[in-house]
């Protein structure tokens, strides 16, 4: 059992290496910049540029991935040239060339998640381990990372914190040895099957699915300012990010067993509905212990609807075409969140936490568009006989790379 399963544990061991590093840049990288002399319109530019930018590196990247003899080469190569920019990020003087540096940095780093979920997805789909459980240990490094990168913010200043970011991308690269290579498809798949990233259905779904997130944006983005203005102390705030990362975790813990009967449709369907309640009563203001309970919520409205989303790309997208996919989808993202983030932007001067009520039309278009694309995904051609975009277990044989899902 463990010979079997040891590429999945290898996976999650460069899950938790390389996504320490994000865990300390996502909320002190903004210091950084602040300390290389940005203002506050230079840092949010900085910060905004990687959300349009890569919708145009993701697929480059993913391109190359999909056709690389070993798709490690092509991860090491992304990280190595991470921390290439991030080297070079301390020598950069001048608000032009601090940009310049900081945008590509966090861009090239942005690739790298969706590159992880796209090898762990393939190994998955070959019975080599279950998504979640790999997943689950970049979440808690993340957490780690947060709380180092805070200690070494609080006890040794931002210099800290960048040697940190150094050390958190040199560990990155050298983890890419961990990653268990790419096994060796049952057969290649057929040309018709390869046009699946330009199928309408296929399209549609991953547009629902980002349109559906894009209700997030409000609290990505001024969560911690809305919480402040109702009074939350720093560190209550901190326990609240902490809570959603940890509710995140025991959900994709728990998935292989609790929804390995439900379609993937329904999982991102359940993602957008508690997503909209969700939404809903952050708009109320609440008190400390029921907006906890809210953040337990993002279980639902963001690890739910994730993992409905990797099943669904695991079940219709060929090995050959899989971080493809992951770059597709990337540009949904991205198009939908920058549309959130900057409309969230507009509306919390003036509506403060009224802004959720509007973040939650998201999730409710989300669905639609998820409902209205049901059909056809189910034509979609199947790869993976584990689950069907229907839902339910199959213990028949794997059908043809052409054969319809069911």
């Amino acid at each position: 059992m463990i010979g079997r399963f040891a590429p999945a544990y290898l996976m999650g061991a460069f899950y938790a290496i390389a996504f320490f590093v994000n865990g300390v840049l996502t909320p002190f990288f903004p210091v950084l910049l602040q300390v290389k002399g940005l203002s506050g319109e230079q840092i949010a530019f900085v910060l905004a540029t990687p959300q349009v930018m890569r919708m145009f590196t993701m697929p480059v990247v993913s391109g190359l991935s999909d056709r690389a003899r070993d798709r490690r080469q092509v991860m090491a190569s992304l990280i190595g040239l991470t921390l290439g920019f991030s080297m070079l990020f301390g020598f950069a003087q001048g608000d032009l060339a601090v940009m310049a540096v900081g945008s590509i940095l966090l861009v090239l780093s942005y690739c790298v998640g969706p590159l992880a979920d796209a090898f762990a997805m393939i190994m998955e789909r070959h019975g080599l381990g279950e998504y979640g459980k790999m997943r689950l240990w970049g979440s808690a490094s993340f957490i780690l990372g947060n709380i180092v990168g805070g200690y070494a913010m609080e006890h040794s200043g931002s210099t800290a914190v960048y040697f940190l970011v150094l050390f958190g991308f040199a560990i990155a690269l050298l983890s890419t040895v961990a990653i268990p290579p790419a096994p060796p498809a049952a057969a290649p798949s057929s040309a018709a099957a390869l046009t699946v990233l330009r199928k309408p259905a296929f399209l549609a779904v991953l547009l629902g699915h980002a349109v559906n997130q894009a209700g997030h944006a409000a609290l990505y983005s001024f969560g911690t300012i809305l919480w402040r203005a109702n009074g939350f102390s720093d560190f209550t705030i901190g326990i609240f990010w902490a809570v959603g990362v940890i509710a995140e975790i025991i959900l994709f813990a728990l998935a292989g067993r609790m929804f390995r009967v439900v379609s993937p449709l329904k999982l991102m369907a359940g993602g957008a509905v508690i997503g909209c309640l969700r939404w809903l009563l952050f708009a109320m203001d609440l008190p400390l212990l029921p907006t906890l309970a809210l953040q337990v919520m993002h279980a639902g409205s963001f690890a739910l609807a994730h993992i409905g989303l990797m099943r669904f790309l695991r079940e219709v997208v060929p090995t050959e075409r899989a971080a493809s996919a992951q770059g597709t989808f990337v540009i949904f993202n991205g198009l939908a969140m920058a549309l959130g983030t900057a409309l969230a932007g507009r509306l919390v001067p003036t509506l403060g936490s009224d802004t959720y009520v509007v973040m939650s039309v998201f999730p409710i278009l989300g669905l639609i568009i998820l409902t209205a694309a049901g059909g056809g995904a189910r034509r979609l051609p199947a790869h993976d006989a584990t689950f069907r975009v229907t839902g339910g277990e199959d213990l028949m044989p794997a059908p043809s790379p052409d054969a319809p899902a069911r």
